[in-house]
């Protein structure tokens, strides 16, 4: 049977798309989430915190964070002040991504949160910082990291928050809305999430369409739903929905392998 599986990833949807194809189902794209930059200007007074000096940690959580971070830096004149800056504090990463941006700077990081990389992993190798009256930059993402940010505090930390860009709707929304259309209205057979605004999004705009409740309904039955990690699981359960496909690893590979091997057992 061929499925027809609905992707909410908006950084990259074709990628998704394909490892659906290989699977040989038909996929539907609907991006649920913009991320909308923060103005340079905005960012000034923590980076300027950062270049002079003032910061013991800098702590990155997303890879395209770290990089818009430069360019705001670069735009405000201060990009090899940025670079230099993260050469001699130390450096925390929530994952590999950011690892990867930082590298092409050479700054290595100091701690990384081990897989699956949320927030309490990242947590945890921050135990063994000295943290007590330092400084700390935050790299958010989307939205503040409230989580991350209390922990710090509660450590003794003074947190420097950084927010290079922000999470909104899609420009075009119109595919969004025929995908939730169809998943209320049994035309969908999968559900799959890559991130936690996918599902803030998907339930603000069925409820703007009036089908609010038979989406609950067909999530809570015949569509199968998949999560590509605890993050994305977590906040799925607490609209009340059931995931039934979770990967042993949080990328998008092994999350479309776990819903073709879940997909062969509940047909065989």
């Amino acid at each position: 049977m061929t499925w027809r599986v609905v992707l909410l990833e908006s950084r990259w949807p074709e990628a998704l798309a394909e490892l659906v194809r290989r699977a040989g189902w038909e996929p539907v794209c609907a991006p649920a989430v913009a991320e909308i930059p923060t103005r340079p200007e905005e960012l000034a007074e923590p980076l300027g915190q950062l270049c002079a000096g003032e910061v013991h940690w800098a702590v990155f959580l997303t890879g395209v964070g770290a990089q818009r971070l430069y360019e705001a830096a670069q735009a405000l004149g201060r990009g090899e002040a940025f670079v230099q800056a993260l050469r001699t504090v130390a450096v925390a990463v929530r994952g590999p991504k950011p690892v990867a941006v930082l590298a092409r700077w050479g700054v290595r990081p100091r701690l990384s949160a081990a897989s699956p990389y949320t927030t309490a992993e990242l947590c945890r190798a921050l135990d063994a910082a000295e943290l007590a009256g330092r400084k700390v930059l935050v790299q958010h993402y989307g939205e503040p990291n409230r989580a991350l940010r209390d922990y710090l505090l509660r450590r003794g930390a003074a947190v420097v928050d950084v927010l290079p860009y922000r999470w909104g709707l899609p420009e075009d929304t119109v595919p969004l809305r025929r995908a939730i259309r169809a998943l209320a209205a049994g035309q969908a057979d999968a559900l799959v999430v890559t991130s936690r605004p996918q599902v803030v999004h998907l339930f603000a705009v069925a409820e703007q369409e009036g089908v609010l409740a038979p989406l609950r309904a067909a999530l809570g039955g015949r569509v199968v739903v998949a999560a590509v990690g605890p993050t994305s699981r977590q906040t799925l359960e607490s609209y009340g929905v059931k995931v039934a496909v979770l990967p042993d690893h949080p990328k998008m590979g092994p999350l479309v392998e776990a819903l073709r091997a879940y997909a062969e057992a509940r047909s065989g």
